[in-house]
């Protein structure tokens, strides 16, 4: 069985931008076809005026923007630099089969991961260290109830697929927009995009893989 662990995570990344607002939650990391390390995550907030005068001042971010806007958050996509990209702690956890579960940035970048074993997370640990990045556990346990379940759906997906396909989401034409299902669910129109797309495919993992023909 998996296990879960809660850690403090000393990273420089958006250090300086995240103690103008409220909170920061991490939606997705990308790397552009251009090899630039890109991040997607929603601020929570009011003053987002100084927040944005922040991620200007911030010395890992290249370059931002403004992707959505809601009344107490907003999406932003962050393009890093070299240097902050190398802190990055994503392709470590893929080489340990760590999988990140959530991030969130208040005065201390909090992460929530699923570790295949005590042995993995030492080593995961061990290469933060290498990166000159604080860890510190706060919470370890063992996962009690399985995160999938058919199909290999998260509830999260389950739930956003279900309301999808209620709402006529999927019909032609669409009876609906995505940002509408995003405020019915409380998510952003990004995090709704990926959820789907990662429920469709694992449905179709799972189906393509079953079928005996």
């Amino acid at each position: 069985m998996s296990l879960i662990v809660e850690f403090e995570l000393e990273t420089p990344i958006l250090r300086v931008a995240s103690g103008a607002i409220d909170r920061i939650r991490l939606e997705e990391v990308y790397e552009t076809e251009s090899g630039k390390s890109k991040l997607l995550f929603c601020a929570f907030g009011e003053r987002f005026d100084r927040f944005e005068s922040a991620l200007a001042d911030d010395p890992t971010v290249r370059e931002f923007a403004d992707i959505e806007e809601g009344m107490d958050r907003r999406l932003y996509s962050v393009i890093l630099t070299e240097e902050a990209a190398g802190q990055l702690t994503y392709p470590v956890a893929a080489e340990y089969d760590v999988s990140i579960l959530e991030i969130v940035a208040t005065d201390e970048t909090v992460v929530r991961a699923r570790v295949p074993s005590r042995e993995a997370l030492t080593a995961y640990r061990n290469r933060c260290l290498e990166k000159d990045l604080g860890f510190r556990v706060q919470r370890l346990y063992r996962e009690q109830n399985a995160e999938t379940g058919r199909y290999g759906l998260t509830d999260a997906q389950y739930d956003a697929l279900q309301v999808a396909l209620a709402a006529g989401y999927f019909d032609v034409p669409r009876e609906t927009t995505l940002s509408a299902l995003a405020s019915e669910l409380d998510v952003s129109a990004q995090a709704l995009s990926t959820r789907l797309r990662r429920g469709q495919t694992a449905i179709l993992e799972h189906t393509l893989e079953d079928d005996p023909t």
